[in-house]
């Protein structure tokens, strides 16, 4: 009996599919594990009866609110130190023990969960080649699964990327994908062109930036009055900026705006407690517990944060007026961003390399006082989810996918104010 035959239709047209297996590789932050989660919720609703399994190594997984048909297996947590070299973090047993327990847990999730299409996120092969075993066994299965990569809009410098994929050999492997998705627009960075993809890639297509349509409530911590809101993401790199806004704040503050610091969760102990002891002195709130940033970064005067892929898409979501200070590695992504965005006037930016307590101060108060920052026709679409799960669903479906040209976005790829949830939150 073909199951397929049985499978419900779902309310987009979608046969629902039995699973989908997403690995999701964060060892830093919350970027890719919040990107995947967005994704997966997208691809339950468009097909309801879906079964999403993800493999993630974010320290903090799942982290965010659960969803139906969609659970987390962690894998242990590795964090890259450079293009191609990577670490064991606190939980595991050095590099070789922590990496065959990832891939026993891999390969487990391949032929236990047996899943019909497989999302890969942001590497080809996976951290240090990691997939390449799960990939040939896949290949090699009586009903092979889909194969989709998903990728942020910039990766590194296409030097870097080219170099490490073929350290890797993920440009062979690049060819078994059925499709190549890039979370992002051409017209912002060419990442097909940049980084050599549609020389062996079968089909790529640019599906806009990914954000959060489902924004969660709010909590009642946050300031009646305007704020400042300053966050870094996970936080595990955000200690600096996060200390440099407090010395700036005496500088910064005016007359009923207050200021909020959101640390992270993978912030060191110690520095959230150096942190919240130097901020209560200012009148500096820092919460504690999980907190997500969404409902903060939607009620925000202003935002300070890093260059983070997710930090910056949100900020766009509501419109909000930003001061980006993006770090300075392990790769160059976020500084490629940071200067990408801050051309088209929607974010004011400062180098790391010149962040001090005088030049974050005055950067924030001519952003304060700045007019058209940012410029809300500028904005990139933000409809990546619902264009990525309508994709993976249409490859799964063996149908021909919904048109995302390689060339063109949705028009130019650029979100019109009109309509745009960023012109409608803009106070």
């Amino acid at each position: 009996m073909d199951s397929s035959k049985s499978r419900p239709v779902a309310r987009n047209g979608f046969r629902a599919p039995s699973r989908v297996l997403i690995y999701s590789q964060d060892g830093m932050g919350l970027g890719h594990l919040r990107r995947t989660h967005n994704i997966a919720r997208e691809i339950v609703t468009q097909a309801p009866r879906s079964e999403i399994l993800v493999l993630a190594d974010s320290p903090v997984a799942p982290f965010f609110v659960p969803f139906r048909g969609i659970r987390y297996e962690k894998l242990p947590t590795i964090l890259k130190t450079g293009p191609s070299t990577w670490k064991a973090i606190s939980g595991t047993s050095g590099m070789k023990r922590a990496l065959k327990a990832r891939g026993t847990c891999i390969l487990g999730a391949l032929h236990s969960f047996r899943p019909d299409a497989i999302l890969v996120d942001h590497m080809p092969v996976g951290a240090l080649g990691e997939l390449r075993p799960m990939l040939d066994a896949a290949k090699r299965m009586k009903h092979p699964p889909k194969l989709v990569l998903g990728l942020r809009d910039i990766l590194d410098e296409p030097t870097t990327i080219r170099r490490t994929w073929d350290e890797f050999d993920a440009f062979d492997y690049l060819k078994l994908y059925d499709q190549v998705l890039i979370y992002g627009c051409q017209e912002i960075f060419d990442a097909a062109e940049s980084y050599g993809l549609t020389k062996t890639a079968r089909q790529v297509a640019y599906t806009h930036y990914v954000v959060n349509d489902h924004c969660p409530l709010g909590d009642t911590s946050r300031p009646s009055k305007p704020y400042v809101l300053v966050m870094g993401g996970g936080g595990a790199d955000a200690f600096p900026l996060a200390n440099a806004f407090v010395k700036a704040w005496p500088e910064i503050k005016k007359p009923d705006l207050e200021a909020c610091i959101l640390p992270g969760p993978n912030m060191l102990p110690r520095d959230k407690s150096r942190l919240r002891t130097r901020a209560r002195a200012l009148g500096i709130r820092v919460p504690r517990g999980k907190v997500d940033a969404i409902p903060w970064i939607r009620e925000a005067t202003a935002v300070v944060t890093m260059a983070g892929y997710n930090s910056l898409c949100e900020v766009l979501r509501w419109g909000r007026p930003a001061l980006i200070v993006p770090r300075r590695g392990p790769s160059a992504e976020q500084r490629m961003r940071a200067r990408r965005f801050t051309e088209r006037r929607i974010a004011a930016f400062l180098d790391w390399d010149d962040l001090t307590t005088e030049s974050l101060a005055r950067e924030l108060i001519a952003l304060l006082d700045a007019k058209g920052v940012p410029d809300l026709d500028n904005i990139p679409s933000l409809d990546g989810a619902s264009r990525a799960a309508r994709t993976i669903l249409s490859v799964l479906e063996a149908s021909e996918p919904p048109e995302l040209p390689l060339r063109r976005g949705n028009g130019n790829g650029m979100a019109s104010a009109a309509g745009h949830p960023a012109a409608e939150a803009k106070r």
